[in-house]
């Protein structure tokens, strides 16, 4: 059997607003189904790909309906599905994706907050090291959290092992 081009729907393409929620799943016009573990924000996604497994990096990903170009719209002509410029492909081995990585690459800037400011939080990091005789490590832990609970241990300025400036995160 032989495909023509008069077997061919041509379709017409509506965008749709979507949020895009980490959890929802998706499907696209070639019959793959997505789940959305993370959003970007700027139309980039990180999607799993239901039947491998594998993670893609979705850029510029819009939502659509889509019904046959003749026809008028109804409950059983449309249907609904992402499209996307490109996609990185990132394969199903979550231990060699670096997520941090991904998220600093794909992320837009914050927006400002209602009152038009950006809310950035300082983390700073202090780490100091207690070597601890003991019998087991889970005893030599006890031991380190007891003084540290009870202020023998104490971190200050010179503990400090660096700072970072991040936005402050808020559902949107």
């Amino acid at each position: 059997m032989s495909v023509t081009v008069n077997d061919l729907v041509v379709y017409h393409y509506e965008k749709q607003p979507s949020d895009f929620k980490a959890g929802e799943l998706l499907h696209n016009f070639n019959g793959t189904d997505y789940r959305v573990m993370e959003n970007y924000g700027r139309g980039n996604l990180l999607l799993m790909q239901m039947n491998t497994g594998m993670f893609v990096v979705g850029e510029g990903v819009e939502a659509y309906k889509r019904y046959p170009k003749d026809e008028i719209p109804t409950a059983e002509n449309i249907q609904t599905g992402i499209e996307w410029g490109s996609g990185v492909y990132l394969g199903n081995d979550i231990s060699a994706i670096d997520f941090k990585q991904l998220h600093e690459e794909y992320s837009g800037p914050p927006e400002p907050n209602e009152r038009g400011e950006y809310e950035i939080e300082i983390n700073e990091t202090l780490s100091h090291t207690e070597s601890v005789k003991a019998d087991s490590y889970d005893e030599a832990l006890d031991d380190v959290k007891d003084r540290y609970d009870r202020s023998e241990i104490v971190l200050d300025a010179e503990s400090f092992a660096g700072v970072d400036f991040v936005p402050k995160n808020r559902s949107r």
